[in-house]
């Protein structure tokens, strides 16, 4: 970035060096007289060796471009250079032109003025227009016979203007260099948090499972869709922390995305040291709670829900802590059970308790945990996809005999068709586990991939 600066400014240089080429070329084919002395007298050839040798000096700027050679107060010297030569070319052409009074070359001082306005800005254009001035005040006086009035009418018709022109251009330049480094500030922010968004979606991606582990007695399918491509806050993970037991968690971090990404770490090394000792769902949100509030304070929380298969005994043991109502559908009866038990978020109480209920469970019952990214998804007309909208969607998968798969497609593509088109707003994650005891002699258990 600095060397595309650098770039930038060289560039300047060349641009300076083409208009000064303008002004040699004029500057030569003007007239030169002066009544200095009291009478007409051509300084033509005066003229000719200032026009020389504006030449050459134009040539080596131009060379020092080429060569991309800059030195240490290179643009201090060309501007002086440069005022000093238009000074001389006015002198030379005094009183030449439809003016009885000054030089048609004194327009010239602009094209100096611009120039140290882009080069040194406001502060440098005012010392640019303060040496100009009393040059041209000198050469007015001197021009003139020393003649007072002359002086004074300058002073109002000329040097005004060059402080106007150089107050305004100024003013522009120091504008548009400020607005020009407040870009690039915001370019370089907008590259940090974007490294930021990268680094958080690699963490999300590795404490989200790939897919779903095969366990012989029960089929499972997830989805995971975070509204954002650098992750969410949306968590789900199985576990199988003994022979016969599987755990099942889902969770929502307040402080969407990258923000609540990185609290997620936090909360998965809290659940898979807890489930390791506690065999309980509500023994294990509590000690969670105990760990991750500290590191949640003060704005943040978790909601989640822990459901423990036990295989053996073929019950279905949960405990909720703010997250949405898990649905469990009877196979036999298409009953949707209701799991409304539930405590505290997580991170809002250190001293919370989670209670926990049981059920029993038979062959072909369907357990689906979800984050509210699903029922609160909302179409064009702001109406919610709801929780009775998805009950009966898992409803009607068991009644069809879909596996765990069909009945997580036939979900999101119920969502998908409910926000015709319209943009996610929050993450979709949705587990759905399918209990198959018989499966546990060695048939075959259909796994899956987050989509």
């Amino acid at each position: 970035m600095r060397a595309a600066y650098h770039n930038l400014q060289q560039e300047s240089e060349l641009v300076v060096a083409i208009l000064r080429t303008a002004l040699i070329i004029l500057a030569a084919l003007a007239p030169a007289y002066s009544d200095l002395y009291g009478g007409v007298v051509s300084l033509r050839l005066p003229l000719q060796i200032s026009v020389l040798a504006a030449a050459i000096y134009n040539a080596v700027t131009m060379l020092l471009y080429w060569r991309r050679v800059h030195l240490r107060g290179q643009r201090v010297v060309m501007l002086i250079a440069d005022v000093l030569l238009i000074t001389t070319w006015v002198y030379l052409t005094w009183h030449v032109g439809p003016s009885e009074v000054g030089s048609p070359l004194f327009p010239f001082y602009y094209v100096v003025i611009m120039t140290a306005a882009l080069w040194f800005g406001v502060s440098g254009v005012i010392s640019t227009a303060a040496l100009v001035a009393v040059l041209y005040l000198t050469v007015s006086f001197r021009a003139s016979s020393n003649d007072p009035f002359v002086l004074i009418d300058a002073l109002y018709r000329q040097v005004v203007y060059i402080f106007l022109v150089a107050i305004a251009a100024g003013y522009l330049v120091d504008t548009q260099k400020r607005e020009r480094e407040q870009w690039t500030r915001s370019q370089v922010l907008l590259a940090q948090y974007q490294e930021r968004f990268r680094a958080a979606q690699e963490v999300y991606e590795l404490l989200i499972p790939s897919h779903a582990p095969q366990v012989p007695g029960l089929e499972l399918a997830s989805r995971w869709r975070p509204a954002l491509q650098e992750g969410g806050g949306d968590f789900y993970d199985v576990v199988t922390p003994s022979e016969g037991r599987v755990v099942l968690t889902i969770a929502d971090v307040s402080g969407k995305h990258a923000r609540g990404a990185l609290k997620l770490p936090l909360f998965k090394a809290a659940f898979l040291a807890t489930t390791q000792v506690w065999d309980d769902p509500g023994q294990v949100l509590t000690q969670v709670n105990r760990i991750v509030y500290p590191l949640l304070q003060p704005d943040m929380f978790i909601s989640a829900c822990v459901v423990i298969i036990d295989l053996d005994r073929r019950r279905l043991i949960f405990a909720n802590a703010g997250q949405d109502p898990p649905v469990l559908v009877r196979h036999a009866t298409r009953e949707i059970v209701a799991l409304e038990t539930g405590g505290l978020l997580l991170g809002i109480d250190p001293q919370a308790s989670y209670p926990t209920e049981e059920f029993a469970l038979e062959s072909g019952d369907t357990l689906c945990l979800y984050t509210d990214g699903i029922t609160e998804a909302r179409n064009a007309r702001g109406e919610e996809f709801g929780h009775e909208n998805l009950q009966a969607r898992v409803q009607a998968s068991v009644a069809l005999g879909l596996p765990a798969e069909g009945i997580a497609d036939n979900i999101y593509e119920a969502v998908a068709q409910h926000l015709q088109g319209e943009a996610r707003h929050d993450d979709m994650t949705l587990l759905v586990m399918r209990f198959r005891p018989e499966e546990r002699g060695g048939g075959s258990v259909i796994s899956d991939q987050s989509k």
